[in-house]
């Protein structure tokens, strides 16, 4: 019976301590899943933050994506008052031709001049100086546009494309009647500052060019012209050295006795470094001979004389 009663009170605390054991197992999970639950909402709340930043700098980028193609309508727009705009457009022409020859001449008054003024009163956008004469090559800048853009209207593209010979060869005639004289030389050059346009000429009006060449104009757009101005600058260059041999021969002789004294003087400043780095060693000694006696008075030491 008694035994029977301690087997009671030990079934009794075992059920006691696993009742204990479950109550904090399942406290323990309700914390863990309590933690994670939260961990859980901070991970949300941080992606949700992120995707609301996200969402506001696309907003921004958008904004400014806007504002940068109202900038582009409104560069694009400038750009088409210029062109349909005569003025403009002829100052838009002079511009580029500045821009090309100073970009590939420099700023050179005794290669090419601006805005000329020849004996006749006619202004030209550029005179190139020629090598060797008193003459100088007239560059005018044409820009034959409205006619070329109407071509579009594929109805009336003939018509268009015959209004836009005649303009060219008026062009032409122009530049031959007011560019070309006695002052001059006997040719001229017609710029057009569109690849577009004198690409046309040459594949559609290429009869332009033998109609120029008779009133000895000669038509270019920016990329040929580049090729005449390196032409005349070498040519310019050729000429000087040749009419000034004797000054470039002389130069040279001046040069070789340059380079004769140059080394000369790296001769005499090595020997002169040579020297003083003696003279610092000499001191040196000199210095240590004094140290090494004061020391030994100073001590009572008998004092060894140090050879120089």
């Amino acid at each position: 019976m008694n035994l029977f009663i301690l087997f009671l009170l030990i079934l009794i605390l075992l059920s006691l301590l696993f009742l204990i054991f479950y109550i904090m197992m399942q406290h323990r999970n309700e914390q863990e899943r309590s933690l994670l639950e939260r961990q859980e909402t901070k991970n949300t709340n941080a992606q949700f933050d992120s995707i609301l930043n996200q969402m506001q700098n696309l907003q921004k980028n958008q904004i400014h994506s806007l504002d940068a193609m109202d900038w582009v309508q409104r560069q694009v727009d400038q750009m088409a008052n210029v062109m349909t705009n005569t003025k403009r457009r002829g100052s838009w022409g002079e511009y580029q031709l500045d821009y090309i020859l100073s970009t590939y001449l420099g700023e050179n008054d005794s290669i090419y001049s601006t805005q000329y003024t020849l004996p006749n009163g006619k202004i030209a956008d550029v005179a190139l100086h020629l090598p060797g004469r008193k003459q100088v090559l007239c560059i005018d800048s044409k820009f034959p546009m409205e006619n070329y853009a109407r071509m579009d209207d594929e109805e009336n593209k003939e018509y268009y494309a015959r209004q836009f010979i005649q303009n060219v060869k008026k062009h032409v005639d122009d530049i031959a009647n007011k560019y070309i004289n006695h002052a001059t030389a006997p040719q001229a050059l017609m710029f057009i500052p569109s690849e577009a346009i004198y690409q046309f000429i040459c594949a559609s009006c290429d009869f332009l060019f033998s109609y120029a060449l008779q009133r000895h104009v000669l038509i270019t757009s920016p990329t040929t012209l580049v090729g005449i101005l390196f032409s005349l600058q070498a040519s310019t260059n050729d000429f000087y050295r040749a009419t000034h041999l004797e000054k470039i021969e002389h130069d040279l002789w001046m040069l070789k006795e340059d380079v004769r004294r140059l080394q000369e003087r790296a001769i005499k400043a090595n020997q002169a470094v040579e020297t003083a780095a003696k003279q610092l060693q000499q001191v040196q000694t000199s210095s240590k001979k004094i140290a090494s006696r004061f020391e030994g008075m100073m001590e009572g030491k008998e004092y060894h004389d140090i050879n120089d």
